[in-house]
């Protein structure tokens, strides 16, 4: 740059010099070529000049931006993802216990036993609602081997029996193996079951009672 400036002024001092050069000034020829290799050297001085300035100017304005560091890189954050639930385990299902059926006792059957339980039934109770009783005008005379119901009883013989509750019996071929339930306890054929009641017989559902000399079917 200093070569510039150099050759800027020594043109301009041959400028001023021209005019008072007198008698030792060159020919004219001469004159009007130096004096036009000054000017282009002058135009290109100061061309030259103008594109340093530009070129320090831009340098001026460009150096801090391409002298500033680059701005730090900002970490990435990672981000962190919340732990997913445990997934929830059904609970198992109470295994139900159920409690052991009971015991089935098979009796052994007997071979020509027949055993049935009723209800406790009144001997005084009439046996069937269609019977009519028929009070006898006069004392009942026994029939052999007729059996009675108590309705078909007179009243007199029904009024003194005494009542009697049948709670079931056991029919067998055996005749030591049947028996009758009266009143709670155990009777075989032949036993008196009641003052003035004799057990005459037991049969299939039904038992014959002996009393006052008339037989009484009593079933049970």
């Amino acid at each position: 740059m200093s070569y510039i400036l150099e050759a800027l002024r020594k043109a301009d001092a041959q400028r001023a010099r021209d005019p008072a050069r007198g008698i030792h000034a060159q020919p004219v020829a001469s004159v009007s070529a130096g004096a036009s290799d000054a000017r282009r050297i002058g135009k290109w001085a100061w061309g030259a000049l103008a594109g340093l300035i530009v070129i320090a100017a831009a340098w001026f304005w460009l150096a801090p931006d391409s002298a500033a560091p680059p701005p730090a890189p900002v970490a990435s954050v990672a981000r962190v993802e919340p732990a997913p639930a445990p997934a929830s385990v059904p609970p198992a299902p109470a295994t139900e216990v159920l409690p052991a059926p009971p015991a089935v006792v098979v009796a052994p059957p007997a071979a020509v036993m027949v055993a049935t339980l009723k209800p406790r039934v009144a001997a005084s109770a009439p046996l069937a609602a269609t019977a009519t009783a028929t009070p006898a005008a006069g004392p009942l005379v026994p029939v052999a081997d007729r059996t009675y119901t108590l309705a078909d009883l007179p009243v007199d013989v029904q009024q003194t029996l005494p009542k009697l509750s049948v709670s079931g019996g056991v029919y067998s071929e055996n005749v030591a193996q049947r028996m009758l339930i009266v009143n709670g306890q155990v009777f075989n054929e032949g036993s008196e079951v009641a003052p003035g009641v004799v057990l005459e017989q037991i049969r299939a559902k039904v038992a014959v009672l002996k009393f006052r000399g008339l037989r009484i079917a009593q079933p049970y």
